[in-house]
């Protein structure tokens, strides 16, 4: 319960931060973020939290 109050916390965060593509994190301008580019944000970050967010799972993460 506790691992997924976790995840479900930092996946929140992340959809706050998608807000941010403009700020920096999206380092290739593509209009999303690649794993690598949320890595390089969130060192921390896991796979599973990436895949939560990664909700079309096509290796990045979009506003939409």
């Amino acid at each position: 319960m506790k691992k997924i109050l976790i995840s479900t916390v930092t996946i929140v965060g992340f959809a706050s931060t998608a807000m941010a593509f403009g700020e920096g994190m999206d380092t290739d301008n593509d209009g999303v973020l690649s794993q690598a580019e949320m890595v390089a944000a969130y060192p921390d970050i896991t796979q599973e939290i990436f895949d939560a967010v990664d909700t079309d799972h096509d290796g990045n993460v979009s506003l939409e």
